[in-house]
């Protein structure tokens, strides 16, 4: 009999309490059957209150499990226990502070806290609730007891306009962020996705820009996809992240929850590397810098019949960035360097021994993006070899960009300082 080569679709088990927040999750579950998982969802009193089982039961076509179906004398085993043992990952959306509350202190009234209680797999919670609530000492101890839970990857919510009409922290992650969150634990079915707690990184990306004249700019084709992925997973990984970036040529939502800069030429990114670099264990200086840049900026569209003269007699390279944040680096610290190369892997390796005789960092990664569908572009993949200066050479096999931050940043905190 020939085997079928059909991928099975992962299982999601959506649990919903009753937050204003719980609104959206029709959306969520709409994309989250178009990504191809197969979800059931189970939904607490106070959120029927706010959406109707029906809909969700259409949208993810399977019927919604409310309370009311926890206890069945026909069924041979419980049925918080049964819904455990069918998901390959668990997702709250929105947590409560009733439910955390529940939660942190095992309290298995009702199905959701039974199921969150009895539950061994991978979870994403994405809290969201008024700010006063938020910030509650007793909703922040609950909290932070929840984040010690080795398989809860929990995305804090949102600053923005509420449902209060109160502006603060508490609106519910974006859909985009929570998909992100759930591809990533999924990636290795982990158990802990906080250990890197104690680690802070900085993380650069995307392309800058330089001015020719008044319209016209100077840059190159990254998205900055893999950079928002490299600080996105340290994020999830528990890490303090920042992101300093050029324009992203990729959905801003998922670069929320992270603190992050805008900036556009290779000045500016520069001097706000100088200013943070020192607070970091890890200096990621994936930003793709346009490498020209106009002596004298000028305020005027230079004429098409005058542009030739005007580039030929002003242009320069911009300075290197890692070698002069280089001689900031700390003992302590770990710098690496990004390397796009086009041509043979040979000479990759005479390219990779003269940039770690200017630039001064610890390792470079270096990826091909003369391969089709791979380098720059959102969703593309990526392979490449990893460097240090003492001559080790990892090759990091062709995967997704988000496998690819994790592999890498798995290798390079695996390497002593």
């Amino acid at each position: 009999m020939k085997k079928s080569n059909k991928k099975r679709k992962l299982k999601i088990l959506l649990l919903i309490s009753g937050s204003i927040a719980a609104v959206r999750i029709p959306l969520l579950v709409s994309k989250l059957i178009k990504e191809n998982y197969t979800v059931k969802c189970v939904i607490t009193k106070n959120a029927e209150k706010i959406i109707q089982p029906l809909s969700i039961s259409i949208l993810s076509r399977n019927k919604c499990i409310t309370d009311a179906d926890q206890w069945n004398y026909q069924k041979s085993k419980p049925l918080h226990i049964t819904l455990c043992e069918w998901a390959d990952i668990l997702l709250i959306a929105p947590l409560t502070a009733t439910t955390l509350s529940k939660w942190v202190y095992g309290n298995a009234e009702g199905l959701v806290s039974s199921i969150l209680i009895a539950n061994t797999k991978p979870i994403i919670v994405a809290p969201a609730m008024n700010t006063n609530m938020w910030l509650n000492p007793a909703v922040k101890s609950n909290y932070k007891k929840l984040k010690t839970f080795k398989n809860t990857l929990s995305i804090e919510p949102l600053k923005g306009l509420l449902a209060c009409d109160q502006y603060g922290i508490g609106k519910i992650p974006t859909n985009d962020l929570i998909l992100l969150a759930i591809k990533f634990a999924l990636l290795e079915k982990r158990r802990d996705f906080n250990d890197l707690a104690n680690k802070s990184f900085l993380v650069t990306g995307s392309a800058t820009s330089e001015k020719i004249d008044s319209a016209r700019m100077i840059t190159n084709n990254s998205s900055g996809e893999m950079s928002l992925l490299l600080a996105q997973v340290a994020r999830f990984r528990g890490a303090k992240v920042t992101y300093i970036h050029g324009p992203l040529k990729l959905s801003k939502e998922i670069i929320d929850g992270i603190e992050s800069y805008e900036v556009q030429n290779g000045l500016e990114l520069s001097n706000l590397i100088q200013k943070k670099v020192h607070n970091y264990d890890y200096f990621f200086m994936n930003a793709a810098v346009a490498d020209i840049k106009i002596k004298e900026n000028t305020i005027y569209k230079v004429p098409k019949n005058n542009l030739k003269e005007h580039l030929a007699n002003n242009l320069e390279l911009v300075p290197d960035i890692l070698k002069e944040v280089s001689t900031l680096k700390r003992n302590n610290q770990v710098f690496i360097g990004f390397c796009a190369f086009t041509g043979t892997h040979e000479n990759l390796r005479e390219t990779i021994k003269q940039k770690f005789q200017r630039k001064g960092c610890d390792l470079i990664f270096a990826n091909p993006i003369d391969i089709d569908g791979q380098g720059f572009g959102e969703g593309s993949e990526n392979e490449g070899w990893l460097f240090d200066k003492k001559g080790m050479e990892e090759y990091i096999e062709k995967s997704s960009k988000l496998e690819l931050a994790n592999k890498l940043i798995n290798r390079i905190i695996s390497i002593d300082k």
